[in-house]
């Protein structure tokens, strides 16, 4: 099974570029311009999530971008990874 024990993140999630209502997760001080897939890729791999990413997927709420998709170990609440990364990422 796809992702068992894992956490999906979109780059969509961080993107300051974007509402809430588009996918943004954090809010706009702790998100960055335009992050690539390769970038949270790197901020978790910082944070020792072991992210593997999938190349060429698109988020629902934007399937005209395909920004990639990251997979990480589930190491706690999803808000919680989502806002670590997010630090990471303004680093």
């Amino acid at each position: 099974m796809r992702g068992r024990g894992k956490i999906r993140l979109w780059p969509a999630y961080f993107d300051a570029s974007l509402s809430r209502g588009q996918g943004r997760r954090v809010p706009k001080e702790k998100a960055v311009r335009d992050p690539t897939a390769e970038a949270v890729e790197k901020a978790a791999q910082r944070l020792g999530l072991n992210p593997t990413v999938e190349p060429g997927t698109a988020y629902s709420k934007q399937p005209w971008r395909r920004t990639g998709l990251i997979q990480v170990d589930r190491k706690g609440k999803k808000t919680e990874i989502i806002t670590k990364v997010a630090q990471e990422l303004r680093k």
